[in-house]
């Protein structure tokens, strides 16, 4: 049966955009040849537990510990240094080799991690928002939306999972809970697509549907030669232009695997067949379970675990298709969490946090900033990026100007929603 146009289904189901003829060009060149995975791990993660470790040792304050492992047992992989977190409760819920140990072995040379980022909020809103926009106050859209927007006609350009993905209406953010959505995007007049052993049930006949189609569109074009708003006009047309685009579902369902995964896994599967068959260009992932305020260690060891095997699954994918020199990820989380532990084992929210990212552009086996043994960030030399009493404590601004100069963020987009900072070369 030959599939009905995808990005016409997409438009029949509201999922249209609105985007200024201007900014409609491409920001990596005529076709997109690099893509952007965001990956907000939702809730606050702790990088001392992670990537920033720290150790037992008892704080001056009293505060203390940071941590309940050793400082004597945190591991380094090249010049990357990461808590044993496999060591952190009894049993660990993970493999006797260490998951953490497997990942940072085989990723450690295509992973950059900053460290001492000031979210300057414990607000999971606000931090989130400053995390994946660069700026703290409402209307800026996420980065992983500012690189699909010169794609916005494309007919699921943004792929969102959830976490901020605030798009200032430049690209409609395609949410899906599974690939059963595609299928039934696809199969827009089947009673159950997809089930082969159901069969092929429409909800009308051929020429019922063909007729329905018709008067849709005959309807859309009667809207479009009524208006007289000049932008209205031109916001019609381009939905009629969706409507009537050529570009097919079936090569994403090409794409998929057989049965696509839970969480995490299966988000990054749906992200690399949308990449690979040219229907996407950014797309932001999402895993939850870091907001630890009781059971700290357990909840955060299991949190970080799906976390890991998430992005070590999505590598796989990448490299299944492919794109090791196209894909970029940012991994990053709403702040981190109190250098000491509550009365009730957890760790409260705490403004600053780390980021890692891997891939295309991206120079690995990297740590740029630091943190004290409180947990507190040490200020920048902006040119040298090492640690000076002289320079800038780094914030997601910061973050956001580099990584818009690193993703070639075209000139218009970037004057709409600017962010004056000094330009630091995190990702160079």
């Amino acid at each position: 049966m030959q599939r009905r146009s995808f990005l016409r289904t997409m438009a029949g189901a509201g999922i249209a955009t609105v985007l200024p003829m201007s900014l409609i060009r491409p920001a990596f060149g005529a076709i997109a040849d690099r893509f952007l995975i965001t990956i907000s791990a939702s809730g606050g993660w702790d990088p001392t537990s992670l990537i920033d470790p720290k150790g037992d040792a008892l704080r001056a304050d009293g505060l203390g510990p940071v941590n309940h492992y050793s400082a004597s047992e945190i591991k380094t992989a090249g010049n990357l240094i990461y808590a044993p977190y496999s060591n952190i409760i009894e049993p660990p819920p993970i493999d006797s080799a260490g998951h953490m140990d497997n990942f940072f072995a085989r990723h450690q040379t295509r992973l950059l991690v900053i460290n001492g980022i000031d979210t300057q909020t414990n607000s999971h809103d606000s931090g989130r928002r400053f995390v994946w926009s660069g700026k703290l106050e409402e209307g800026y859209p996420s980065v992983a939306a500012l690189a699909a927007a010169p794609f916005a006609e494309q007919p699921m350009a943004f792929i969102s999972n959830g976490g901020y993905d605030f798009t200032a209406s430049l690209v409609a953010p395609v949410r899906t809970s599974g690939a059963g959505t595609f299928n039934q995007l696809a199969y827009p007049n089947s009673q159950y697509p997809g089930d082969a052993e159901l069969g092929d049930i429409s909800y009308f006949s051929a020429a019922s549907y063909a007729a329905i189609q018709q008067a849709r569109e005959q309807r859309l074009t009667r809207l479009r030669v009524q208006e007289s708003l000049p932008k209205r006009q031109a916001q019609l047309q381009q939905l009629e232009t969706v409507r009537n685009a050529d570009v097919s579902l079936e090569s994403l369902l090409d794409f998929l695997p057989e049965e696509v995964s839970d969480g995490l896994k299966g988000q990054a599967e749906i992200a690399i067949a949308a990449f690979a068959s040219g229907l996407a260009v950014s797309a932001s992932l999402n895993a939850g379970g870091f907001d630890t305020h009781g059971d700290h260690d357990e909840d955060q060891t299991e949190s970080l675990t799906v976390l890991l095997e998430g992005i070590d699954h999505l590598w796989e994918q990448i490299e299944l298709r492919g794109l090791e020199d196209k894909v970029t990820i940012i991994i990053g989380s709403d702040f981190g969490r109190t250098p000491f532990y509550n009365t009730g084992a957890g760790k409260d929210h705490w403004n600053i946090t780390s980021i890692m990212a891997m891939g295309a552009g991206i120079t690995g086996n990297r740590v740029i900033g630091e943190t004290d043994e409180n947990f507190e960030a040490y200020k920048l030399n902006p040119n040298t990026l090492e640690p000076d009493s002289n320079g800038i404590i780094v914030t997601p601004q910061h973050v956001h100007r580099s990584l818009r100069d690193f993703l070639g963020v075209q000139s218009d987009l970037d004057s709409l929603f600017p962010i004056n900072v000094e330009s630091l070369n995190l990702f160079g």
